[in-house]
This record gives C-alpha cells, structure tokens and sequence, in this order.
C-alpha cells in the first residue's frame, strides 16, 4: 500500500528558472503525478495590504492572479496549464496546497492577521484559478513563540478555514504552542477541527525531532479533534541538492518509523530534486523519493480519515 501524504514542497513551482527551467515545466508536472500526492507550494509571503507573492514575484493582487511574460512582474503565464496538468491529468496528485512563510519571514504572518479581508480574497483566487484545498503555515519564529504568536495562528487558520480549506501546520520547535494551536482552533472552531496534519521537519533546525514524541504530543494535548495523533504527524526529510540525502537513506529513515503508526511524509524541495535530476543523468526523480517512503513504511501506511473544516 502506498503512503499518504507523499507531499514534496514545490520551491518556486514552475516560476524558478523561468523560461529555462532545469527539467522543463511541463516534465516536472508529470513526475510529480507519479508518485506524489500533495504539492504545496512554497513560499508564499504576504507584504503589507495583503498582495501575495511567489517567493520574490507578484502572484496576487486585487483578488487576481498577475501573469506576465518576463518573471519578475508576474508569474508564468503558463501556470494555469501547468497546473491543470498537474491536477487534472489523472495521476497521483490530489490536492495543491500553498504555504505561507519560511525561515526569517514572521512578516508574513503579521501582514496577514493587519490585511485579513485582502487576504481572504486573494486566497479566494488562488481557489478559483487553481483548485487551492488548503494552506500550509511555515511559521519559524526566531525569538521564541508567545501568547500573541499563539492568538495570531489561531485567528488565520480561522480563516483558512472559512474559506471552506483545510490547514496543515509546518514545525520544527516548540511542542506546547503547536498543541496549543490545535487545541485552540478545535475549541473556537465548534469543535471541528481544520488542521489536517503537521508537517514536522526533521531536518536542519529540526534534525533532532521524533515524529513519535510529536504524535504524544498530540495525543497528551487534550480536546484537539485529532483522531489518530500518529497519522497526524508527517515527518519531512530534505533530498539529495538540499543538503539532504537519497532515495536508499530515505528509505532507510522510513523504514524506522514502520509500526509505529505514521502513514506518510513530505520532501524537501522539488528544486534540489531538479537541480540534481538534471545534473545526475534523470535521477532520482520525486517518483524515487515517494517510493523510498512507501516502501519504508510499508504495509503499515493506511488510508487518511477525511478531515473537515
């Protein structure tokens, strides 16, 4: 039985490099459709009134997606085709997800909760022109996480859910205020909860966590709507062009997590897959990766529980 998620953060997808890419856009839609489930793509950061961009590219603005012929003052005209192929070309992906944040970037998040109505409708687009099912929120603080922190996560992944998607939460440190999260979107959110899983990375700044310590976590936290903590939790590990490793070690550290109940996993990033596909004869692809993790897992991965907003 496959694993699930298999989801990859897709770094720049089909914006990076543009018009020269590595491996070509349309290549990379179908790799990605032969093994992956969920592509979430990354980064989105949010400047001050609520426009979205694309890493460093305008992508949203006005509740329209902006699309321009030289990358720098809208992303590839080519997207919504890219995408189409990537959702409609009845391989194994199912949901495109954006994420919002990364290392350094809390500015995100405060624009976000100082703009939220121009958010929400540009969020709105991206469901529209795209099929968007969730956000994802890379949320690293680099001075610890507070009270306030807590409130503003909660309140966005409020209105993550009101637009009628799913969240999934991205750690790396701090148990007790991703807990509290939950636990606080389950409890004002009539006890639904939005949160489909968490991304936990397991790689640099998180290269020390145990997916097992965080499905305790999960499961120790109280009324959280989460029914199965283990499956909850999907632990990440970067590849081989991101200062990761291969589809062997990938299998090896999945194979580790067999039996204990954790059902998929998530690669970091699809830009050091292209980076080291197009230099390394075609390999490894993400199709490598995502079968490393289900064959590490092995028949102890199972279907996800549907998960409401």
């Amino acid at each position: 039985m496959s694993a699930y998620p298999i989801a990859i953060y897709g770094s720049g997808l089909f914006q990076d490099g543009y018009p020269t890419p590595p491996v070509s856009y349309t290549e990379q839609a179908a790799q990605l459709n032969a093994g992956i489930t969920t592509v979430i793509l990354w980064s989105i950061h949010i400047h001050p009134g609520g426009d979205l961009y694309l890493n460093d590219t305008l992508f949203v603005s006005g509740g329209e997606i902006k699309y321009a012929t030289d990358g720098t003052s809208g992303v590839n005209p080519d997207f919504p085709e890219l995408v189409k192929a990537l959702l409609g070309g009845g391989g194994s992906v199912k949901d495109l997800i954006v994420s919002v944040g990364a290392w350094g970037t809390t500015s995100d998040f405060t624009a976000w909760l100082n703009a939220r109505d121009q958010v929400k409708t540009n969020l709105g687009a991206l469901v529209a022109a795209f099929g968007v099912t969730g956000v994802d929120f890379d949320y690293e603080s680099e001075d610890g996480y507070t009270a306030e922190d807590q409130a503003m996560i909660v309140t966005l992944t409020l209105d993550v859910g009101a637009l009628g998607l799913y969240a999934t939460y991205c750690p790396y440190t701090d148990m007790d205020f991703w807990t509290g999260c939950l636990t606080d979107v389950y409890a004002q959110n009539d006890q639904v909860q939005i949160v489909k899983w968490m991304n936990l990375q397991c790689y640099a700044g998180g290269g020390g966590n145990s997916p097992t310590d965080w499905a305790q976590a999960v499961q120790s936290a109280g009324a959280t709507g989460v029914t199965d903590p283990y499956a909850f939790i999907v632990p990440g590990f970067a590849v081989l062009g991101a200062d990761g490793f291969g589809p062997d070690e990938m299998q090896q550290t999945f194979a580790g997590f067999a039996g204990t109940g954790i059902t998929g996993g998530f690669l970091w990033n699809s830009s050091g897959i292209w980076s080291t596909e197009s230099s390394g004869g075609g390999q490894p692809t993400p199709a490598d990766y995502a079968d490393a993790i289900s064959a590490g897992l092995g028949a102890t991965a199972k279907p996800r529980e549907p998960v409401g907003a």
